[in-house]
């Protein structure tokens, strides 16, 4: 919900399932629609952060040469890799005609405004006005109205996120797609065991696809220290305990007794068809075990419940005495070793390895008998077949001109699962 990408200073490092990626800051273009109508296209301008969702910036400097409140509504072309860098173009929305020349640097395809079937809401003309419509009706009923400019912090394919002044303190309104799950529902079920573990939701629309949260003060914990990485384990531990052999209505199933029925996009040509014939033939190898790995997981003792389907540091915010997790938008019915995994990609040996000892300690507390550590190694492969199953439907879900965050990211974790499966 909150989380910025980590930055240091003018450089970042991006990690992801190939490795570190390091580049400064990005190029932007921006072509402009008002009314409908293209306008043409702005002289290039550069912005410090690099990530291209990341449109706080990118609107900063619109709305300073355009004179006028604007939103970012889709991603067009990109010569970066995903997620961050390079020259990026946007299809831009100013909310009232420009005041004077801001800088045109000629016209616009009107190609670029042709419909297609899996735009997001908010990426449509007009699709801004009425996520913020919404939120400002809702905030009237709650009696604390907006008062001032609310401000775009993120806007792409799996998220549009707004912060909204208001006299009791920011809201945040997020809009997500219909193909995640929603978020308000899966906050409910860890606000029933632990309220301050996570954001206090608002309100939420019929659909579930916009939610409004209270601010959570502080600042995203990127580089967590030991007892962050205690605190959030231990907290979040219990509340999975208590939620565990749950059926969790609303939430997807991704438990490992359903991912050899579910497996089987994987080995479309579309994500198999890149593999090397050494891979395709250890990918069907691999799929066709899980029937065994299942059983095998189960047998470890440790139960399927509640998961966070992203839980890195960046999604955990502090100010200095309590910390809550955030952006539960991928939240599944999983196992539990899922969320270790995908943590301990982010952190340094050292506290990866604090992480790992916090986890087991808390689970052979919560389940006496349980083997914690057999099921990390017996998880793995499953870990990230299920992470390129998440990154095949995102690319299902969406349209083609914002496939570049996603495009390798199914095969990528297909060849890591296949690094993994020897347990």
């Amino acid at each position: 919900m909150f989380a910025s990408a980590p930055d240091n200073g003018n450089r970042l490092a991006t990690t992801g399932s190939i490795g570190r990626v390091e580049t400064t800051g990005r190029r932007v273009r921006a072509l402009v629609v008002h009314d409908g109508a293209l306008l043409g296209t702005l002289t290039p301008f550069e912005v410090r952060s690099a990530w291209w969702a990341d449109v706080e910036p990118v609107v900063a400097e619109l709305e300073r040469r355009l004179g006028t409140r604007t939103a970012v509504l889709r991603m067009v072309t990109t010569t970066g890799r995903s997620p961050a860098g390079g020259e990026v173009t946007y299809l831009v929305e100013a909310f009232d005609a420009p005041a004077g020349d801001p800088g045109w640097d000629g016209e616009a395809d009107p190609a670029v405004l042709a419909g297609h079937p899996h735009r997001m809401p908010w990426a449509r003309p007009g699709g801004p006005a009425r996520v913020l419509a919404w939120a400002a009706e809702e905030l009237r009923a709650l009696g604390r109205p907006v008062t001032g400019a609310p401000v775009q912090v993120r806007s792409w394919n799996l998220s549009c996120l707004y912060r909204l002044p208001t006299a009791a303190g920011p809201v945040w309104v997020k809009c997500t797609p219909p193909f995640l799950a929603p978020e308000a529902v899966a906050i409910g079920y860890v606000a029933a065991q632990a309220p301050d573990l996570v954001p206090e939701v608002l309100a939420a629309s019929a659909d579930g696809t916009c939610v409004l949260m209270a601010d959570v003060p502080g600042t995203d914990c990127w580089d967590p220290d030991a007892a962050t990485v205690r605190d959030v384990f231990e907290r979040y531990t219990a509340v999975q305990a208590a939620l565990a052999g749950q059926e969790l209505p609303g939430l997807p199933d991704h438990r490992t007794a359903t991912l050899a029925e579910r497996a089987e996009r994987v080995l479309a040509p579309d994500v198999a068809g890149l593999l090397h014939p050494g891979e395709r033939e250890a990918l069907d190898r691999l799929v066709a075990d899980l029937p065994r790995r299942a059983g095998a997981i189960a047998g470890t003792g440790l139960p399927e419940t509640l998961v966070h389907g992203d839980f890195h540091p960046g999604n955990w915010r502090s100010d200095g005495r309590g910390r809550v997790v955030v952006d539960w938008c991928e939240t599944s019915r999983s196992h539990p070793v899922r969320n270790l995994l995908r943590l301990t990609e982010w952190l340094a040996a050292p506290l990866a390895a604090l992480a790992t000892a916090t986890w087991v300690a808390a689970w052979r507390a919560a389940v006496p008998g349980c083997d914690p550590v057999r099921a990390v190694e017996l998880v793995r492969p499953v870990h990230h077949l299920e992470a390129a199953l998440t990154y095949r439907g995102f690319l299902d879900g969406i349209e083609p001109d914002e496939r570049p965050y996603h495009e390798s990211d199914p095969v990528d974790e297909v060849r890591l699962a296949l690094g993994r499966g020897q347990a």
